[in-house]
């Protein structure tokens, strides 16, 4: 019998906190790795050198080495397939945390044109009952949609289907006894030349198992015709075990980290004066608001709106002098002020995103709304969230709230007809559908992700290079008390 244990997106949530809340939570890779068996094969899906106070401090202070690294290493981890965000930071921030790592790099379908990186298309691992496995690792292709230019210089990242099916052929030459697929990427029906998500794609190509990473989900063990596949969330909360035996039989579980169990010998001891400086850093007031920017709740806030989506939005819009800007609020509702601490703010705003300015057509700007618009079904006279935004998973975060001009809903209309006011100083935009203007949007949404396709085809005015949550801490930091932002012009029509 041999175990495998599979992670992925743990965005270096190390330690059993959120950050957030006070007191012990049941997360972090430190804590999960106590229900891995001694002697399992340990394998992750990457996004490390992104999403957490901690890998942030240790950016911005340059840190080095990332401490991740030693807690993957104390854990046994094995084998590793980077994640689109552990390219945020360019080649050379990539480089010091794969090289610090034991595990074996996997990246089918990643070229490193400067050959300093040891990465693989594929490995074997064999266990101590002589079972043999094959890993190949693909790469999300959008790596190349989201990454700026010099992120992925000496860089090069190519289809991962195609280079999956080569590692396959190629690794069964040596007689595997189970062929293994870890895919930083999901599933998904996007269209397009480039995907975001190809895993159905990949199950297809005849894998005995497709981990799957990227999106966030819970994908409880299923199988795609043959392949058996899942995903596990992130935050280092959840792991997938996966056990073999000698006649093929594979049977897998999803286990919950629990702080409560022991700590693996291993795990103890473990430096945690940066985490400290972290913790401290997060309570420390960076600067004031005149009252209380709110997102009391999903559905409150997406029908009055919300005073925290109109401040971003302000903060986009000063930074790019776009005509218009649209962002979206996370799936969990936090609110800011009187008094903003560090801790408060990145649990607000938690992603590494910078901005660009697109130019587009009123008639792209009502169809990017339609999408926004279709968050709201009727239910017994009443207005709820649309299952279309909660399942298979809860995706609040692709509602978007807008800026700049004034707009109407009327949920009573068909999909696709919602729009009913969209107005551009004092403009009939629904009048002017060929009327040209600026938008300011994140670098996750300008792709398109989330059902914003009709982004793709904008022409790009300006990138950013700042982050947004630098971007805001500055505000903050260096504009004294700020004062609430004025009410968009929204109203949602039953």
């Amino acid at each position: 019998m041999a175990d495998l244990y599979f992670t992925s997106d743990t965005h270096s949530y190390i330690y059993p906190t959120d950050y957030i809340s006070d007191g012990k939570k049941n997360m972090g890779y430190i804590a999960l790795s106590s229900c891995f068996r001694d002697g399992a094969i340990i394998a992750d899906g990457g996004d490390v050198l992104q999403g957490s106070p901690l890998v942030r401090y240790e950016i911005r202070n340059r840190i080095r080495p990332f401490l991740a690294s030693e807690v993957f290493n104390r854990a046994g981890l094995s084998v590793y397939v980077p994640g689109n965000h552990d390219f945020n930071f360019g080649y050379d921030t990539l480089r010091d945390f794969l090289s610090s790592l034991d595990a074996e790099i996997l990246a089918a379908n990643l070229k490193d044109l400067r050959e300093e990186l040891s990465v693989k298309p594929y490995t074997v691992k064999e266990t101590e009952d002589g079972l043999r496995f094959l890993f190949v690792g693909v790469i999300t292709d959008y790596v190349n949609i989201w990454e700026k230019k010099e992120n992925l210089e000496g860089l090069e990242i190519t289809d991962s289907v195609k280079a999956a099916a080569m590692a396959l052929e190629e690794g069964r030459k040596l007689s595997p006894d189970f062929t293994i697929c870890i895919y930083h990427g999901g599933f998904g029906d996007e269209e397009g030349e480039i995907k975001e998500n190809r895993g159905a794609e990949l199950a297809a190509l005849g894998f005995d198992v497709l981990l799957t990473a990227h999106q966030h989900a819970m994908i409880e063990p299923r199988h795609i015709g043959k392949t058996l596949t899942l995903q596990v969330g992130s935050k280092a909360m959840y792991a997938a075990h996966l056990t073999f035996d000698k006649n093929g039989v594979i049977d897998a579980e999803i286990l919950h980290a629990d702080a409560s169990l022991p700590l693996k010998e291993k795990m103890k001891g473990i430096p945690d004066d940066t985490e400290k400086k972290v913790i401290a850093s997060l309570s420390e007031p960076i600067g004031k608001i005149n009252g209380r920017l709110s997102d009391i709740s999903k559905l409150e806030s997406a029908i009055h709106g919300s005073s925290l989506a109109d401040f971003f939005n302000d903060v986009q819009l000063e930074a790019t002098g776009a005509d218009v800007s649209a962002v979206s609020l996370f799936n969990d509702p936090v609110s800011l002020g009187p008094e903003v601490t560090l801790g408060a703010l990145l649990a607000a705003y938690p992603f590494s995103n910078t901005l660009l300015k697109l130019r587009i057509s009123a008639r792209m700007l009502k169809c990017a709304m339609e999408r926004s618009a279709a968050y709201f079904d009727i239910e017994d006279g009443k207005v709820i969230i649309s299952d279309r935004f909660i399942i298979p998973k809860e995706e609040h975060y692709n509602y978007d709230f807008y800026r700049g001009v004034a707009y109407s809903f009327d949920i009573s209309r068909p999909l696709g007809e919602r729009v009913v006011r969209l107005e551009l100083d004092g403009v009939d935009l629904l009048s002017a559908p060929d009327r040209e203007l600026t938008i300011a949007l994140n670098s996750y949404r300008a792709t398109g992700t989330g059902g914003y396709g009709v982004y793709r085809n904008a022409e790009v005015v300006e990138r950013f290079s700042e982050e947004v949550q630098d971007i805001i801490i500055n505000k903050f930091e260096y504009g004294g008390t700020l004062e609430l932002p004025v009410r968009t012009d929204f109203i949602l029509i039953l």
